[in-house]
């Protein structure tokens, strides 16, 4: 599966994955953003199949924006049964239409927080039998 260059990618974040930029090895941050890439080419391939833009984008592109929305706090990463899962916050797309350097990508931000939100929520780990 092709990844952004992971230091070029981790540049942009300043919030909650600003700490992957001081790690000395790359391998924490290769790691994450192979997870993620699992994650977005499998589970948003059925959501996003009926965005114009997202069929054609490549996949890392998906990988980017949602790293970017972890970073912000905008999206929740978790690990749930050994499995990565993502949790779209309450105002996550008043959130976007706020942000001025995201009009140009309005539409497709909006349509990734859709696609994270059709996806069934995993169990918690007290709730998993």
């Amino acid at each position: 599966m092709p990844v952004p260059p992971v230091r070029k990618l981790s540049r942009q974040w300043v919030g909650k994955l600003a700490h992957y930029q001081s790690h000395r090895n790359d391998e924490h941050l290769e790691a994450l953003i192979e997870d993620v890439s699992r994650f977005a080419g499998i589970h948003l391939e059925g959501p996003l199949s009926s965005s114009t833009y997202w069929t054609s984008a490549p996949l890392a592109r998906r990988v980017s924006l949602l790293l970017f929305l972890v970073d912000r706090g905008i999206v929740t990463r978790r690990c749930v049964n050994g499995r990565m899962a993502f949790e779209v916050g309450q105002d996550a797309e008043s959130w976007a239409m706020s942000q001025s350097a995201l009009m140009p990508y309005l539409v497709p931000t909006l349509e990734m927080l859709s696609a994270l939100r059709q996806l069934p929520s995993p169990p918690t780990p007290s709730s998993a039998s």
